[in-house]
């Protein structure tokens, strides 16, 4: 290919189009450079130098009369070409060049900043749930008893539906023991209640079973019922609630679904951490035979005497327990117990709705550690002690297996209470009342014989089937400190963020062995 050049050249350069019919004033004259073209395939013949001059008004397409420097440009250039032209500088952005910008809807912006909300409180309530309750917590909930030898699962059909209030009755075992250890290795088992609810009807039913009731417990035979507590848990690995339970079940005919169990000393902990009660004692409080069961008296069957002058008082976490437990200190019995427990109750609900408390909670929730245990979950816990809430105590039918109704004073002839006090029951009373109270029918017992089977065998045999809820248990801190937050979302009490008052009420509705804790 050969190389063209052209000499440089001079022409005149000329200022703003003139108006039509004037001739233009060249502005100065200055030397052309060559142009050098460099083909990029072979030419088909000689290449033709062109270059811009004046010429007509020449309207480009796309462009309108009078455009940019006043006038339009022709081209005088090669055929087939296209001139290369440039509008002044930010023209292309006013014509569309530039994008424009997309605004964040307002709603998104309200969505982001929501999420980001709960992601903050998630993450605080977390870290303050992990730091201040998930150890206590997790020692109190989901705290399963294994099934023994010959005993059924009363959960079984109750199905998968993670709601401890779905699925018909339930039957829940309540028991209280004292926790000074005077037995070696063991409690007994001082309070058994078995609560039965029924969701679909909203009814309450509560079976009281004397401590002394003579019955017949599974491997060991006739004994007082609070010892079936310490056997299992003396000789069954610390299972002292699934010997009573199976007691309970197989004597009775009444299926046990959950169980709760209290340390006494875990109220005197909390009342003296609420601190203690104010209470004004209408008449002197005086029992010469109350149980020294809570102190650090090794004599298994100790007594005390106790006093209280009339007049107002303030009373520690032990003198509130003997306050409401005396059952000898009134002349008109259960009805000034009753009255009795109800000031208590005030003076703490009093003292736990102070907004001081809130910075105890987790002190609260370290009281109860080791004195309250339950195979149900905080959020069963909750669900539940908000349904009682909404009962009427006055409407909850209770039974108590005392004298002389359902039992009879006696004096033990075998095994080895022999010569001690005992309750009999009166099974001619005892089965229909229960048949009625858990709408068992037919299935109600009242087996409290001893046979061949209940030989007194120092083992009974465990099965490898956990008892409890078919429904999946909580797993972790994370887990349920979300679940807790989303119960909050849905309407739950923002005073039970973490479930303390739940578990309180819970602690007292054993203590009190009354409907009337649940109205804290």
């Amino acid at each position: 290919m050969s190389t063209m050049s052209a000499s440089a050249q001079s022409v005149p350069i000329y200022s703003a189009m003139p108006a039509p019919g004037a001739t233009p004033t060249p502005m100065s004259s200055q030397p052309l450079q060559p142009l050098i073209a460099y083909p990029q395939s072979p030419m088909t013949g000689p290449f033709d130098q062109r270059v811009f001059q004046r010429a007509d008004p020449v309207t480009m397409p796309g462009q309108q009369q009078g455009g940019w420097q006043g006038q339009p440009m022709a081209y005088n250039g090669p055929r087939g070409a296209l001139p290369f032209v440039q509008g002044p500088q930010g023209e292309g952005q006013k014509n569309g060049g530039r994008k424009k910008k997309r605004r964040f809807p307002i709603w998104a912006r309200v969505v982001v900043a929501i999420l980001t909300i709960l992601i903050i409180l998630g993450g605080t309530g977390f870290y303050y749930y992990e730091a201040n309750f998930a150890a206590p917590v997790s020692n109190i909930v989901g705290q399963t008893a294994p099934l023994l030898k010959g005993e059924d699962n009363a959960n079984v059909n109750r199905g998968n539906t993670g709601d401890i209030l779905s699925g018909g009755r339930i039957n829940i075992l309540l028991l209280g023991s004292d926790t000074d250890q005077k037995f070696q290795n063991g409690y007994l088992a001082q309070t058994d209640i078995v609560v039965t609810i029924d969701p679909a009807t909203k009814s309450v039913g509560m079976l009281s079973i004397p401590r002394d009731l003579f019955v017949n417990v599974p491997g060991y035979g006739m004994m007082k019922l609070d010892e079936a507590f310490y056997y299992g848990d003396t000789y069954h690995n610390h299972d002292g609630v699934g010997l009573s339970r199976l007691t309970i079940s197989q004597d009775f005919g009444i299926p046990i679904n959950y169980y709760a169990w209290v340390g006494l000393a875990g109220f005197i902990k909390v009342v003296d951490t609420a601190g203690g009660v104010d209470i004004d004692v209408t008449h002197p409080i005086t029992d010469d035979i109350y149980p020294d069961d809570t102190t650090n008296s090794k004599d298994i069957y100790a007594y005390k005497r106790l006093y209280l002058a009339p007049g107002p008082q303030h009373l520690d976490g032990q003198t509130s327990l003997e306050y409401v437990r005396s059952r000898h200190a009134d002349l008109v019995g259960d009805f000034g117990r009753s009255a009795r427990q109800q000031q208590v109750l005030s003076s703490l609900k009093t003292r736990l709705a102070n907004s001081s408390i809130i910075d105890k909670l987790p002190e609260l929730a370290k009281d109860m550690n080791g004195y309250l245990r339950t195979d149900m979950q905080i959020l069963d816990i909750i669900k539940l002690m908000n349904f009682a809430r909404t009962i009427d105590p006055s409407k909850i039918q209770r039974v108590i297996l005392s004298p002389p109704t359902y039992s009879a004073a006696a004096v033990a002839s075998t095994g080895h209470d022999t010569g001690e006090y005992i309750i009999r029951p009166d099974c001619e009373s005892v089965q229909p009342v229960i048949a009625k109270l858990f709408a068992l029918g037919s299935k109600a017992r009242c087996d409290v014989q001893a046979n061949n089977n209940n030989a007194n065998t120092p083992a009974l045999a465990q099965t490898t089937q956990p008892f409890g809820p078919t429904v999946p248990a909580t797993k972790n801190s994370w887990q349920t400190t979300s679940q807790l937050v989303s119960m909050n979302l849905n309407g739950a009490s923002a005073e039970d963020s973490f479930g303390i008052r739940s578990l309180l009420d819970l602690l007292l509705l054993v203590v009190f062995e009354s409907p009337a804790a649940l109205r804290l």
